[in-house]
């Protein structure tokens, strides 16, 4: 009996720890209303029928078009390297489940009053002094602030009376720093992706857009118009990229997911919903394990 009582508590534990997890959406609705740079195809949606068939059940079929680098989405190395990978390419180890990290450089910004800020190596550096080295095989995502403009197209664009872009990015040495960080630390994979919460992985006023090519070439892809990363914390998450499998693509609307073992400040308790149907079943097999001896 006693034996019973043990597996139950290691099962009580497992049950726990599952429900812990919090599931954060870092994307955006892929609407009208989605984040969209003016330099490309917006997102448009056409109902194609929406009400009863000939046969009295109703039917709903939408066509829609947009860019591929429209909304939340992820940019393929071939975006700006001849021979990157296209969307369909990119390693599934790459996408699912990958360790992230946070660099929040929002309070840089603001002191810097630049709305054309670039993430510096003395940023990462800092951040590496803070919290530890980036792990091999990780997402390092940037939180400029710049989410918060995001209701108002032509602030978080960073539109002025030129119709000329401005908003934060990623500097040309940080990127090159981000993508010679497996050679650094003599590991397998580096960093797999760089993530952003604006429009673009290089500041608005940008013609050469190095930091797309830094990383690109090394096969490292891009995610931009990124959301709620303020949810998840500097370490401990991880994040899944779901882009569409498009051959050849230069990149793909993608729904991004981030999930964290602990609830961080602000974030919504509706992620560990996603657990609770596991709990009846586990509570039930708990209860029959209570009374069942492991020797019998």
């Amino acid at each position: 009996m006693a034996g019973g009582w043990q597996v139950a508590a290691l099962v009580v534990a497992a049950v726990a720890a599952s429900t812990r997890a919090v599931i954060v959406d870092l994307s955006y609705t892929y609407n009208v209303d989605a984040p969209n740079s003016p330099r490309v195809t917006p997102f448009s949606h056409k109902i194609v029928k929406k009400g009863p068939n000939k046969i009295n059940i109703w039917q709903e079929v939408n066509d829609f078009c947009a860019s591929e680098h429209s909304g939340t989405h992820l940019d393929a190395p071939i975006n700006f390297a001849q021979h990157g990978w296209s969307t369909e390419a990119i390693p599934l180890s790459r996408l699912w489940r990958v360790p992230a990290v946070v660099v929040d450089v929002s309070g840089p910004i603001k002191n810097a009053q630049d709305k054309n800020y670039e993430v510096k190596v003395r940023d990462l550096e800092q951040w590496e002094s803070d919290h530890g080295t980036i792990p091999d095989g990780a997402l390092v995502l940037f939180r400029t602030g710049w989410a918060k403009k995001v209701k108002n197209i032509r602030d978080f664009a960073g539109l002025d009376q030129h119709n000329t872009l401005n908003f934060p990015g990623v500097g040309k040495g940080a990127a090159e720093w981000l993508a010679r960080h497996a050679s650094r630390h003599s590991y397998q994979k580096g960093v797999v992706g760089v993530g952003i919460d604006t429009l673009s992985l290089d500041k608005g006023q940008t013609v050469r857009f190095p930091a797309h090519v830094a990383l690109y070439q090394h096969n490292i892809y891009g995610l931009e118009n990124l959301a709620n990363l303020d949810k998840l914390p500097a370490t401990g998450s991880y994040v899944t990229v779901m882009p569409l499998k498009i051959g050849g693509g230069s990149g793909s609307p993608a729904r991004v997911i981030g999930e964290v073992d602990e609830a961080p400040p602000g974030a919504s308790p509706a992620g560990t919903l996603l657990h609770s149907a596991y709990i009846l079943p586990c509570l039930l097999i708990i209860t029959l394990l209570a009374h069942w001896p492991l020797n019998a």
